[in-house]
């Protein structure tokens, strides 16, 4: 097998088991590599021909990239298809995405959870409810700092994101200090 076929299965088969493991189902990572490595956006049918899948496969995989700001259509002039390339950006997908975390199901997660404790808070005292709200109140500082942290990514941008990050990266003896 030569080596850049090699290289666009592996980085497919890449891509579609880490947006498996974060839920999105395999076919959309593998969806993501291919549009990634394409040179020209590519029609539902050329991707579904791509993957060996159908092409209502893609075109529900296809919905969610565009949700998450991962892929856009295009148009060909003279051609009624839909054609799709990827966002490059890969910041702009991070912040899509981290934005994305005020939706409905975080903010009312968010609310079951303060509701539970304050059940809780009313149960007869005990060491059960003890634990169960120590339990509960961690998680909710959990949920808070997680919260805010999102929030200062997406204030500083990803210049300075960046920034920061290489930073960290520096080695301590080259770090400056004052």
């Amino acid at each position: 097998m030569d080596e850049l076929k090699l290289a666009r299965e592996q980085l497919i088969e890449a891509l579609g088991r880490q947006s498996g493991f974060w839920g999105l189902g395999k076919i959309t990572g593998e969806l993501y590599a291919v549009l990634y490595l394409s040179a020209e956006p590519l029609s539902l049918a050329e991707l579904a021909g791509a993957l060996g899948v159908t092409k209502g496969n893609v075109s529900i995989a296809i919905r969610l990239l565009e949700q998450l700001g991962m892929v856009r259509r295009s148009m060909r002039p003279g051609d009624r298809r839909v054609f799709f390339e990827a966002e490059l950006d890969f910041w702009a997908i991070a912040r899509r995405v981290l934005e994305r975390r005020q939706k409905t199901e975080f903010n009312e997660s968010f609310r079951m959870l303060k509701e539970s404790i304050s059940h809780a808070g009313n149960a007869q005292a005990g060491p059960g409810r003890d634990f169960m709200m120590e339990r509960m109140e961690r998680l909710q500082c959990f949920y808070e700092e997680l919260d805010q942290i999102v929030k200062v990514i997406l204030i500083i941008g990803p210049e300075q994101l960046a920034r920061l990050v290489r930073i960290e990266r520096t080695p301590p003896s080259t770090q400056y200090s004052p």
